[in-house]
């Protein structure tokens, strides 16, 4: 599965879209697209049940050969959010990570 956090729109009020592998055959894919928005619940906000959008994307033809130089996740992501008229929400800012500590090396054992 593949998901990709997303900026809403007016149109489709989405923070997430959620792609998976529906069916295949030579020279083509189908793709479930979910589109899932937040709710709040006692105060808390949490993805919804029910997707916003529930569709299908077709990967024949000219979509599929222009398949090429890209990762099957990011083609396939930046296809279905064309379809729905989103775009990837900036990525945040991870925190810094503490460097790796060198493992110590232990004698084997005779």
């Amino acid at each position: 599965m593949i998901e990709i956090a997303v900026t809403p729109t007016a149109e489709l009020n989405a923070s997430k879209v959620a792609v998976t592998l529906n069916s295949a055959q030579e020279f083509g894919m189908q793709f479930a697209v979910s589109a899932f928005g937040k709710v709040t619940v006692d105060g808390e906000e949490v993805w919804g049940q029910n997707p916003l959008y529930s569709g299908l994307l077709n990967v024949t033809g000219e979509a599929w050969d222009n398949w090429l130089d890209v990762d099957d996740a990011t083609y396939i992501g930046n296809l279905a959010l064309a379809q729905l008229g989103l775009t990837r929400a900036p990525a945040e800012e991870a925190p810094a990570e503490a460097p790796a500590e060198e493992a110590e090396e232990t004698p084997a054992e005779e």
